[in-house]
């Protein structure tokens, strides 16, 4: 059932990662244990983080200031992007105007929407497109969110 943009509208923090290549077994990427906040705003501006847990930290108050090795490790366990989305059917896209990874910045990317339901609640599943790799092989990157209910004004 296709759902109506207004359904993606909000906050949702990152409950599974998996990615599989060449449709094999899924693996977890970051060690399984990543977490990430999504939002989806009804203007149509988007964003989303996701971070590994792992990451040493900085021995200097600005990243600017840390070794070579400690900027490279945040950045190897950090995934952030920013910018607009538009719903294509069962699509999302999102229309990236800044991101960590310079290449995305103008690109569109696209990602599946299902919908699943859970005892939890109904959670959000976006998948990559099959995807070659730099190897060659074919990767899909699936991603299970909860949505965060918003804070309720104090009585």
């Amino acid at each position: 059932m296709v759902r109506a943009m207004d359904q993606l509208i909000g906050t949702w923090r990152l409950v599974e990662w998996t990615f599989t290549v060449n449709e094999s077994r899924p693996t977890h990427p970051w060690g399984g244990d990543p977490i990430g906040l999504l939002t989806y705003t009804d203007d149509g501006r988007m964003n989303a983080s996701l971070m590994s847990v792992g990451r040493p930290p900085a021995p200097t108050r600005t990243m600017s200031a840390a070794p070579a090795d400690i900027r490279a490790a945040a950045a190897a366990g950090y995934l952030a992007y920013a910018g607009t989305y538009t719903v294509e059917g069962d699509d999302v896209l999102h229309h990236i105007e800044l991101s960590l990874m310079p290449n995305w910045v103008g690109r569109t990317e696209r990602r599946h929407i299902q919908w699943l339901s859970t005892r939890g609640g109904e959670h959000l599943v976006l998948s990559t497109p099959p995807t070659r790799t730099d190897g060659g092989r074919t990767a899909v990157n699936r991603l299970r969110w909860a949505r965060i209910e918003p804070p309720t004004p104090d009585a």
